[in-house]
C-alpha cells in the first residue's frame, strides 16, 4: 500500500518525471555504447587485415588471395572510420572507450588523418590483386604509419 503521502499528484509526477529523465539518458548511453561497440569490432578487424597482409608479405610466395582480400577488406573498413566517431561517443560521455577527447577537440586533424588513411587503404586495395609484394610491403608502411600516428595522439594506450 502506498501511503497517502506518496499517492499524492505532486510526489507521483515528480516520480514520473525522475523516471522518464533515466530513461531519456540511458537511450541515447545504449546508442553511444553500440558505436563504441562497432568502432572497437571495425578496428580489431582492421588489425587482421593488417596482419595477414604482413604476414603474407613475410612469406617467401604469399597468397594472392588472401593479400587481395585483406587489401580490400582494409580499404573498406578505413572508409568507415569517420562515422565510427560521432559527438557524444568519446569519454566525455561518461563510457568505457580508449578514445581520447582531443578526437573531438581536434576534429579537423583527425578528419584529415582518416581521410589519408582512406586514400592509402585504395591504393592498398589497388595494389592488393596486383601481385607487386615490393610495392605491397611500401604500402604497408605507409598505412602503418598513419595507423600510428592516430594511435599516438587519439587513442589511449
Amino acid at each position: 500500500m502506498l501511503s497517502s503521502k506518496i499517492r499524492s499528484p505532486k510526489v507521483l509526477l515528480s516520480a514520473a518525471c525522475l523516471v522518464l529523465g533515466q530513461l531519456a539518458w540511458v537511450a541515447p548511453v545504449a546508442a553511444q555504447q553500440d558505436i563504441i561497440d562497432e568502432r572497437q569490432d571495425g578496428f580489431k578487424e582492421m588489425g587482421t587485415a593488417m596482419k595477414t597482409l604482413r604476414d603474407e608479405l613475410k612469406r617467401g610466395k604469399p597468397d594472392a588471395a588472401k593479400l587481395s582480400a585483406a587489401a580490400e577488406q582494409l580499404s573498406v573498413l578505413a572508409e568507415k572510420i569517420p562515422a565510427w566517431f560521432p559527438e557524444g561517443s568519446g569519454p566525455a560521455a561518461g563510457l568505457k572507450t580508449d578514445a581520447r577527447d582531443y578526437i573531438w577537440e581536434n576534429r579537423e586533424k583527425f578528419d584529415a588523418i582518416s581521410q589519408a588513411l582512406i586514400a592509402e587503404s585504395k591504393k592498398m586495395s589497388a595494389l592488393g590483386s596486383s601481385g607487386d609484394a615490393s610495392a605491397l610491403q611500401k604500402q604497408l608502411i605507409v598505412i602503418r604509419d598513419n595507423c600510428a600516428s592516430c594511435h599516438d595522439s587519439y587513442r589511449v594506450d
